[in-house]
């Protein structure tokens, strides 16, 4: 039975969560990414819902034109069908997700590719030094929103989803069960908010850099390798035995800087476009 609510209630959302865990299993990434999950308690986005038995068996989110979907295996080309809207952006997340092959049945083509880089924590991370006159602290909640809020989307201007994030999205963020402030590091020079590294430890213990950003008035002088060190730091002294990111193919340069920190391609998301 497929489903449209405007909103997912209590125990669709758990079963929603439970679906996209029992999925990762399966293909070893999280069909979900952190927006979506984010998004499962919002009215400003499209809910799909297909159930068997009454369990939900598929789920699709979409807004402003993407698309992020989780199925059981014989429920994915229905979810598809469902979801579709011409020009639509879908992510398939990891090399062993069970989407690609039924968007490329479709006519879906790759558009963009997000890899997953990672580096074991048990290696020693240099450290970088801060430039002159920045200061380092922790994020506060309530005080700092707006400030981040400002910062990131100067940081990510020409990102599709990252720009956009407003502080109801932070604050969705806030409520997450992994959500740390101790482990989201803001620099100041003088008050004035010029970068962040906010990380993110998993579940399973793996260590992230969750998003990395510096002000372009801020950004060549080498701000974004001391916090990048900053933050690596946190994680080793919290225990992670391994730390992952995401990067665009595209942004060369962060690329470049992650490879100098010992970072390497584990595994890759892609998104694609319907015709």
């Amino acid at each position: 039975m497929l489903a449209a609510p405007e909103v997912l209630d209590d125990a669709t959302r758990a079963a929603v969560r439970e679906l996209a865990a029992a999925v990762a299993q399966e293909d070893g990434v999280p069909p979900l990414s952190d927006d979506a999950l984010a998004g499962l308690g919002s009215a400003a986005v499209e809910h799909l819902v297909i159930s068997d038995g009454g369990a939900v068996t598929g789920y699709a989110q979409r807004s402003g034109g993407h698309a992020e979907v989780v199925a059981r295996r014989g429920q994915v080309d229905a979810l598809l069908d469902a979801v579709h809207v011409p020009g639509l952006l879908v992510w398939s997340h990891g090399a062993r997700s069970r989407l690609p092959g039924a968007l490329q049945r479709r006519g879906y083509e790759r558009t963009r590719v997000l890899h997953r880089l990672e580096r074991p924590l048990a290696d020693p991370v240099a450290v970088r030094p801060l430039p002159d006159g920045i200061t380092v602290s922790t994020f506060r909640i309530g005080e700092d929103d707006d400030d981040w809020v400002r910062v990131n989307a100067a940081a990510f201007a020409h990102h599709p989803e990252q720009g956009r994030w407003s502080a109801a999205d932070l604050a969705a963020r806030e409520r997450e069960p992994w959500f740390d402030p101790a482990g989201f590091f803001l620099a100041r020079r003088g008050q004035r908010l010029v970068g962040f590294h906010w990380t993110k430890i998993h579940a399973d213990g793996a260590g992230e850099v969750y998003v990395l950003g510096i002000d372009p008035e801020a950004q060549g002088g080498g701000l974004g390798a001391a916090l990048l060190t900053v933050g690596l730091h946190h994680l080793r002294r919290r225990g992670c035995p391994r730390v992952l990111l995401y990067v665009d193919e595209s942004n060369v340069a962060a690329m470049r800087l992650y490879e100098r920190y010992g970072f390497t391609s584990a595994d890759q998301d892609v998104q694609w476009r319907a015709r």
